[in-house]
């Protein structure tokens, strides 16, 4: 499996930020509206982060998407591709 990409570390991260901050996970238009992309296109990126273990899918109406213990904790420690 391919480590996630520089964007798909980008948006684990503003997922954890803003859940640190909100105690609640982000919608996926306020992902594409923090870091800068469509808001169809972040379900393409929530797919393979949870793929590859870093999120996982929720069931709860627009905040569906959280991080994996394993995936926070990975950005919490400056998790990088190279470290992957």
């Amino acid at each position: 499996m391919n480590p996630p990409t520089e964007r798909q570390l980008e948006i684990a991260e503003m997922m954890l930020r803003y859940h640190d901050a909100h105690d609640e996970w982000p919608t996926q238009r306020e992902i594409a509206d923090s870091v800068g992309i469509k808001s169809t296109n972040t379900s393409q990126y929530l797919a393979a982060l949870i793929k590859k273990g870093v999120a996982m899918k929720l069931d709860r109406g627009r905040r569906n998407v959280a991080l994996t213990e394993k995936g926070a904790e990975m950005i919490r420690q400056g998790w990088q591709p190279t470290l992957f």
